[in-house]
């Protein structure tokens, strides 16, 4: 995508975000009915539910889980919430079938993603899906085409995207704020206890495992997969690059103006514990695009950095700049000269003194707040333009994060198409680039 592609994607927050505080109650034909998938109190689900049901104009008019008490807990906060308590189903697929439903909004583990996000557009339903949007780079090319087929509104969570402080700060590099920009540093760090190893163990009564194995081959149940460890294991989750390094360095790619990178190498392994963990807690990523532009995302599992500096962040992002830095922090972001003194800082301020700009910089409390009105509005208007993070800008940084995990498997840089963002032929890592499916479940 172009820089100014960017810019007018991103600006459009200012308008929708601002529509979806003010839009007030909207009448029964306006009002938006979404289903939310994967709603566990463990998992971002209940979270970004519990957004849907504050946003002007939207009804969460289904809960679907396959765990019958995650259900039970989301329906009673819907209700709590509204006063009107929703709908509740195991099997999205059945949801999928309700005309009475406008938009999925997918918050399953990461094996689901893909395949959840193709059946709601191929269903005629709108699709919010959390970030990666795939589990695998093979589906990022199919999810594009579907979503180009149908005309589907498409939005990823990446809820920065909607953030007047970062959409400002970043027409401010794109304006030329720092200069030149070629290189971005991009982190993630915490401690994340370990998972003990597990044993195979009756399927509890209120979990449909083989629902919840979805889309992913069949495996024995054990007592260490559910509700969140899932992550780790290379059958449903896709490690912490993608679960978190996707925020940062889509901030990184959309400031800088890139597109697919070139030339991706990474180093990773678990170092920290003896257990079943099947992924990193410790990697190292660098992503070369044309015209001598870099981008690096450290990842750190099990140890943190100490201190109170910007770059001990659980998160964040520096660009480097010919005439300053940007950082991009969890909660503010911070243009500093080449001496490391304050220009300027976008913070709670820099969207004319909502109060509650601040929060909304925090992707696991409130950032959800104007995303999901942007997805909203873009539903209710019938125009995918509206989105801020549509799915092609989706797919490029979610591709990036498949890409390091690619090139960590193979221990070989990984070189692709910077257009197509398709593996060059000769290049290592075809044999990571796609997924097994369970019979009957597969995506095309």
């Amino acid at each position: 995508m172009k820089r100014r592609e960017f810019i007018k994607a991103g600006a459009g927050a200012f308008a929708i975000a601002a529509a979806g505080r003010v839009f007030g109650a909207a009448a029964p034909s306006e009002r938006v009915r979404v289903a939310i998938m994967g709603c566990h109190a463990k998992g971002r689900g209940f979270q970004v539910m519990q957004r849907a049901a504050g946003t002007p104009g939207c009804e969460v008019a289904v809960v679907c889980d396959v765990d019958a008490r995650a259900r039970e807990e989301a329906a009673a906060k819907i209700l709590e919430l509204t006063g009107k308590k929703p709908d509740m189903a195991a099997d999205v697929r059945k949801v999928l079938e309700r005309a009475d439903i406008d938009a999925l909004i997918c918050c399953a583990p990461d094996h689901w993603h893909a395949w959840a996000a193709v059946a709601a557009m191929k269903a005629g339903k709108a699709i919010y899906v959390e970030k990666p949007c795939t589990f695998c780079a093979a589906e990022c090319e199919v999810l594009e085409r579907v979503q180009k087929e149908t005309g589907a509104v498409f939005e990823m969570g990446s809820q920065r995207r909607s953030s007047p402080v970062f959409v400002q700060a970043v027409k401010a590099v794109q304006d030329g704020a720092i200069g030149e920009v070629h290189f971005a540093r991009c982190w993630n760090q915490n401690r994340r206890p370990p998972i003990g190893k597990g044993s195979v163990a009756p399927v509890p009564e209120w979990l449909d495992w083989d629902l919840w194995q979805g889309p992913a081959p069949r495996e024995a149940f054990h007592d260490n997969y559910v509700h969140y460890n899932w992550h780790w294991f290379k059958t449903w989750g896709t490690g912490e690059c993608p679960n978190n390094a996707t925020h940062f360095v889509d901030l990184a790619r959309w400031a800088m103006g890139l597109d697919y990178p070139e030339r991706t190498v990474s180093l990773g392994a678990r170092g920290y514990h003896d257990d079943d963990w099947q992924w990193y807690d410790m990697q190292t990523c660098t992503w070369q695009f044309p015209g001598k532009n870099f981008i690096t995302w450290e990842g750190q599992c099990a140890a943190k950095y100490p201190g109170s500096s910007p770059l001990t962040d659980w998160a964040g992002c520096i660009l480097l700049g010919s005439k300053g830095n940007l950082h991009f922090g969890p909660a503010a972001v911070t243009h500093y000269d080449l001496d490391g003194k304050i220009v300027k800082k976008w913070d709670s301020s820099a969207a004319a003194g909502s109060s509650q700009v601040h929060s909304l910089t925090d992707p696991t409390r409130l950032a959800d707040v104007s995303h999901m009105a942007n997805f909203v509005e873009a539903v209710r208007a019938k125009d995918p333009s509206l989105a801020t993070q549509q799915v092609a800008s989706s797919v490029r940084s979610t591709m990036m994060v498949h890409l390091g995990n690619i090139a960590s498997q193979t221990g070989e840089a990984v070189k692709t198409d910077p257009v197509t963002g398709r593996l060059l032929p000769g290049s290592a890592g075809a044999e990571f680039w796609g997924r097994k499916y369970e019979k009957g479940w597969e995506l095309v």
